[in-house]
């Protein structure tokens, strides 16, 4: 586990009374939950400096997909290992079901999308079912950390394939759910689709009775803030503000 995973679970992990002990800064008594907002001001205004740059639009598209993983990551640090595994309710999935669909689609995205890019015009718009990507039983063992890494992975492929489309790549025809959709829309659903399912985790979880400390809902829009700066691909921008995250978990005494 990371420095900045470590620190993640830990802010995550206090609740109102553990975020109100004093914590200094800059020789100004705060209390402990401003050194998570001093860390998401810091991202805001590392991303406020790097928005001025230009970025080729899939780059940004994607950003905001690495920005809704990031927000995953944040909801789900220091789960429970027991959790994974219950179904909230009949007829539901897992989170450890859940998250399996996640990373399949996230590789069958990157994929299909990839081919509408590269395919010859006289190759079918679908792709081969048999060149789509799989999920096997070992991608889903583990805890939660561990699989949330894998999906982190993947989303680095997609970002390292898709992160550079030039303009008129970007009305490529393609196809999604049977519908005639171009390589744009697709990029889009990269995003959406982890919202979509980041929110049914939330449903499962408040099922499941497990609670969002106030720790948790800051940490999960700090995550989020990172984790978009580094899909635009400020890898070191995005390494420096985990690593000061980390410095100040440590400076709590947690």
């Amino acid at each position: 586990m990371s420095d900045f995973d470590m620190a993640l679970r830990g802010f995550a992990a206090l609740d109102e009374e553990a975020l109100s002990r004093p914590w200094s800064w800059r020789d100004t008594a705060m209390d402990v939950r401003f050194a998570l907002y001093r860390t998401l001001e810091d991202a805001q205004e590392t991303y406020a400096r790097l928005s001025s740059a230009r970025y080729p639009e899939s780059r940004r598209i994607l950003a905001l997909a690495q920005r809704a993983f990031g927000d995953l990551r944040g909801l789900l640090t220091g789960l429970p290992a027991d959790l994974l595994d219950r179904v909230p309710r009949a007829g539901e999935w897992s989170l450890r079901e859940t998250l399996r669909h996640i990373l399949l689609v996230e590789r069958r995205y990157a994929v299909q999308t990839r081919y509408a890019l590269d395919r010859k015009d006289s190759e079918p718009v679908r792709i081969p079912d048999d060149r789509q990507p799989t999920v096997t039983a070992k991608d889903l063992e583990g805890e939660v950390g561990t699989i949330l890494a894998r999906i982190g992975a993947a989303r680095a492929d997609t970002n390292q394939w898709l992160g550079d489309i030039g303009s008129p790549a970007m009305s490529r025809p393609t196809v999604w759910v049977g519908l005639d959709v171009d390589v744009r829309f697709r990029l889009h659903r990269f995003a959406a689709h982890l919202v979509e399912h980041t929110i049914q985790i939330e449903k499962s979880l408040a099922l499941l009775g497990w609670p969002a400390t106030e720790g948790r809902r800051i940490a999960r829009h700090v995550a989020a803030a990172i984790a978009e700066i580094e899909g635009l691909g400020a890898v070191a921008d995005a390494r420096g503000l985990e690593a000061r995250l980390a410095e100040r978990h440590a400076s709590i005494g947690a």
